[in-house]
């Protein structure tokens, strides 16, 4: 392995570890690229090792939110319990994919996470988590975690810029904690479509270069620590507008590839 390759790797995790730490979203959408792009990995196994990424650093990350007592346990496991059914169903759909179809969709959900970055943060003002989710509330949580889960399986992403306005707008969360119990969901649902897409395709995991995997992760612990330390210093709205136009990069990065075939 060559110094620049390690180089990208532990940048990489970096970014990524800041990125769940900052805004408990982006690991995955940033890991399947710098394994697919740049490290030039096939679509598949770039997934099965974002998976793992993320799952070991939302894990790590959603401990510490838990030991902080920043947890929503109940709205968690109304997220986390159709999203594990979504993702151990997605792991053979990905599978049945053409490479160039995931990719085109790991593209368009980029440009929607940046779109989604841009927009005006969901206001917690009114967010009553003591009350039981009941009623409409209660199906769109369930519908919305399910369709995470298959998200997260057929193109690897946590889908943390998805579950965190969910938590808030929908299930009531504080922001405060909506951050942590999308991060319990991330891990849960990261580790169920790993098993998923392992099972559906052996020969993908024969191919994870686990030791890009374990730098990667291991930097992006270091990152999440860092991330975390910054979302207490720096402006919010400057940060989301950053990423945002790092989310766009990636996704005409994507569309460069594809069209090249």
């Amino acid at each position: 392995m060559d110094a620049g390759t390690i180089a990208i790797e532990v940048l990489g995790g970096l970014a990524v570890g800041v990125s769940l730490g900052l805004i408990g979203a982006g690991g995955a959408i940033l890991s399947v690229p710098i394994f697919a792009l740049v490290l030039g990995h096939g679509t598949q196994v770039a997934i099965l090792e974002a998976l793992v990424v993320t799952g070991v650093i939302a894990a790590f990350s959603a401990t510490r939110n838990a030991l902080a007592k920043s947890v929503d346990y109940g709205r968690a496991a109304a997220f986390a319990g159709p999203g594990f059914i979504g993702a151990w169903l997605g792991g053979p759909l990905g599978k049945a994919l053409d490479d160039r179809v995931q990719a085109g969709l790991f593209g368009a959900l980029a440009l929607f996470a940046a779109w989604r970055l841009l927009r005006p943060q969901p206001d917690d003002s009114a967010a009553d988590g003591s009350r039981p989710l009941r009623g409409r509330a209660l199906a769109i949580a369930l519908a919305t975690g399910f369709a995470i889960g298959v998200l997260t399986a057929v193109l690897g992403v946590g889908g943390g810029f998805l579950l965190v306005p969910a938590l808030v707008l929908v299930a009531r969360v504080p922001i405060k904690f909506a951050v942590g119990t999308s991060l319990v969901v991330i891990a849960v649902n990261s580790g169920v479509a790993y098993a998923s897409n392992a099972r559906s395709s052996p020969e993908a995991v024969d191919g994870i270069t686990w030791s890009a995997v374990a730098i990667v992760a291991g930097f992006g612990l270091a990152g999440s620590l860092v991330g975390t330390r910054l979302s207490t210093r720096l402006p919010a709205p400057i940060l989301r507008k950053a990423f945002a136009v790092v989310l766009v990069l990636v996704a005409l990065a994507i569309a460069a590839k594809t069209l090249r075939g």
